[in-house]
């Protein structure tokens, strides 16, 4: 083991202890029986803790090649990202239960799974036994709350309670009461009329150094709002000329027409297994290495029409395909760590250079591959406005409707689910741009750029690209990296 391997040890297990769901690959099997904490006081200590790694980090004097220098960097960026994030929620003037609430709805569901076992069991009892804690410091927070984190809270409340509910089926009704208590409190908590109060934007040289650990050029938010509007701007373009092939003028109204075309509930399985096999099928033909994998399950009320499901399946097989070439690294920051919105940001990019391709197959199903692109769009850009200027929700939505044809529930729905993980569409926004840039100035065959990319493993997008191409001619300079904290 490395200095840095040691270093990057030390970062996952005081992550993991923060967040259990944070770091999945090769975590040990305790991690599955905690919960994590968030409140303040909690995440200060963290916040201390993880500067003191990144300094024993920088201090290495024996990062001497090429793939130690990426690998520290990448490890830097993360902790960085960490740290900022963090603290802004530590320091905040105001309150965000969205995250506590939405960590225990997906820290309970990922264990009760089809494949229920014993191990299961045991884990899935201590982190409901864990609840009544999590939920009791976000019910002793004094801070106040903009209305649009309420109504999401209280969605995610309603999440965990059927959570719970489901677990008491699989649980003694003693293991789950006093979780079930603890949620009523939690719920007159968020009720509190003096709980709402207008929502404040995050300071912006927080937001702007957050920024900088996703880029290797930083623009600050301004310019980053510029670079998401032109490429919303490009994807408008496509989504009309990919209209033109059905003989329409307007690429909003003729993916409305698709989206109109509902495919019954009792047909929608077979439909989205069938499209999953085809896709699979057609990405092998063209050369795509297609790691095996069970069919995902299709979220109802996500994806309403059968023209999009082969946009929802060009993803899921590009993150498996990802997820694949992560596993095979052997550096274990590139094979442990992931960038933000990098699985995300891929399956946009494999979408966008396959379309083409007889992976989409036919114009209708090209229509919405790039529709889905055009709300990705739109959701960086209300997830940065959210950050910058804290806007108005319902302003936000009535633009998604604007950018998108979408109906209200629909773009409200957009919307709320942008909020409710900061940084997660922005950062996939900006994951695709760099892949795009990369793209562009090498050109060539798609399928050869995808195989080769792939192997940058975790890494962010600006640093895969330097690990990978700087042994070739006009290869891009290291990423610029400010002091970390």
């Amino acid at each position: 083991m490395t200095p840095l391997d040691g270093l990057l040890a030390s970062y996952l297990d005081l992550a993991r202890h923060l967040d259990p769901l944070r770091h999945p690959y090769e975590a040990p099997e305790s991690v599955r029986h905690a919960l994590g904490r968030f409140d303040p006081p909690w995440l200060r200590a963290q916040v201390a803790a993880l500067r003191a790694i990144a300094n024993a980090i920088e201090d290495l004097e024996d990062v001497d090649s090429l793939d130690d220098e990426v690998d520290r960097t990448m490890l830097l960026n993360t902790i960085r990202f960490d740290v900022l994030r963090l603290e802004s929620l530590a320091d905040a003037t105001q309150a965000n239960p969205v995250v506590p609430l939405g960590h225990a709805v997906r820290a309970l569901r990922l264990l009760m799974t089809e494949h229920f076992t014993g191990d299961d069991e045991a884990a899935l009892r201590d982190r409901v036994a864990a609840l009544p804690d999590l939920l009791s410091t976000v019910s002793a927070d004094s801070r106040s709350v903009a209305p649009h984190f309420l109504d999401i809270a209280r969605l995610e409340l309603d999440a965990l309670d059927e959570a719970v509910d489901e677990a008491s089926e699989r649980l003694d009704e003693a293991a789950v009461q006093p979780a079930v208590a603890a949620i009523q409190q939690c719920r007159q908590w968020l009720d509190d009329p003096a709980r709402a109060a207008a929502p404040e934007a995050m300071p912006e040289s927080i937001l702007d150094a957050i920024l900088s650990t996703m880029v290797s050029e930083p623009v600050g938010h301004r310019g980053t709002l510029r670079i998401l509007e032109l490429r919303r701007t490009g994807v408008e373009k496509l989504l009309a000329a990919a209209a033109s092939e059905l003989g329409a003028d307007d690429g909003l109204t003729m993916a409305q027409a698709l989206r109109d075309e509902d495919v019954a509930i009792d047909d929608s399985d077979d439909a989205w297994t069938a499209e999953w096999h085809r896709v699979g099928t057609e990405l092998e033909r063209i050369g795509v290495d297609v790691p095996e994998a069970d069919v995902p399950s299709l979220v109802y009320g996500t994806i309403d029409n059968p023209w999009s499901f082969t946009a929802q399946a060009i993803r899921d097989r590009a993150a498996v395909m990802l997820d694949a070439a992560r596993a095979r690294q052997l550096r274990p920051v590139r094979r442990l760590l992931v960038a933000p919105g990098l699985v995300t940001g891929w399956g946009r990019t494999v979408a966008a250079l396959l379309k083409p391709s007889e992976v989409a197959g036919t114009p209708e199903r090209r229509v919405m591959i790039t529709h889905r692109a055009l709300v990705e769009c739109a959701a960086a850009e209300i997830d940065l406005l959210l950050l910058a200027q804290a806007t108005d929700i319902d302003a936000l939505q009535s633009r998604v409707e604007t950018l998108t044809g979408l109906d209200p529930d629909a773009a409200r729905k957009v919307v709320l689910d942008t909020a409710a993980a900061p940084f997660h569409a922005m950062s996939a926004a900006l994951a695709h741009e760099a892949w795009q840039g990369w793209y562009a100035e090498e050109g060539g065959n798609p399928v050869a750029f995808l195989r080769r990319v792939s192997d940058g493993g975790g890494l962010a997008v600006p640093l895969a690209r330097w690990a990978l191409s700087a042994s070739t001619p006009g290869a891009p300079a290291a990423p610029v990296t400010d002091g970390l904290i």
